[in-house]
């Protein structure tokens, strides 16, 4: 009996493993998945303007900067947050240009 209460709990800890690899994972599609969202905001108001100067759109990419930063992860710490928006925006930019 004490052989498959073993098996038993050994199955139990699997699972919550895998659990929260599973959760770990939803969580980084979470914030990819908002971080795109703000760039894609960012870049709408961007192509807004008709004619565009560097203050204006360092004006709107600071605007959206602090929601923007909550959703970085450690492996953005290597980078200015401003630069990882910049690189949002133009990404998205490029997805919608190009089809």
């Amino acid at each position: 009996m004490s052989l498959l209460l073993l098996i038993a709990h050994i199955a139990v800890k699997i699972a919550e493993m895998m659990m929260r690899n599973i959760e770990g994972r939803m969580d980084d599609v979470t914030l990819e998945n908002g971080r795109r969202k703000i760039a894609r905001e960012c870049r709408d108001k961007l192509k807004q303007l008709k004619k565009l100067s560097d203050k204006q759109s360092t004006a709107i990419l600071k605007d959206y900067l602090p929601k923007f930063q909550l959703t970085l992860s450690e492996k953005h710490k290597k980078f200015p947050p401003i630069m990882w928006l910049t690189y949002y925006v133009n990404s998205i930019d490029k997805e919608i240009n190009s089809g």
